[in-house]
């Protein structure tokens, strides 16, 4: 009888997978009683914070919350244009909150929804929102609080 030791090595390894997940589940689950803490495998989840954090205040008594972040970088070809990949989180005075990617622009930070009909633009202490259409100013005239 000859042996494939192809199929030996991948029935090794399935059975040491089965054999370490039924002791991990074991493990933690056997002799656990009500309201005995069972351990736990600690997980860090990475805090992203924003690179700037900005309020403005706009006409009409409207006030936007800007939190903006660094997306990460993305290399190029030579001479072609870099595409924008960080975000900003918009809290909005009227109860909204939403976050945007950012967008090519050719001057400020322009942030937009995927059908651009909500679109946050900031240059300087200046921002302004358009929605529906690009010609409506929402919030209009923002400046830095």
């Amino acid at each position: 009888m000859k042996i494939e030791w192809n199929k030996v090595t991948w029935y090794s390894k399935l059975i040491a997978v089965i054999l370490f997940v039924v002791v991990f589940y074991f493990g933690f689950s056997l002799g656990k009683e009500a309201g005995e803490i069972v351990p736990t495998i600690p997980v860090q989840i990475p805090v992203v914070k924003p690179i700037n954090t900005v309020s403005y205040s706009c006409d009409a008594g409207k006030t936007i919350v800007a939190a903006f972040y660094q997306g990460v970088a993305k290399p190029v070809a030579a001479g072609d244009m870099p595409i924008p990949t960080g975000s900003v989180v918009l809290k909005l005075s009227d109860g909204r909150s939403m976050t945007l990617p950012q967008t090519i622009s050719a001057d400020g930070g322009r942030y937009a929804n995927k059908d651009e009909s909500f679109v946050f633009w900031s240059k300087g202490n200046g921002a302004f929102v358009t929605e529906s259409d690009p010609n409506i100013q929402t919030y209009s005239n923002c400046v830095t609080k």
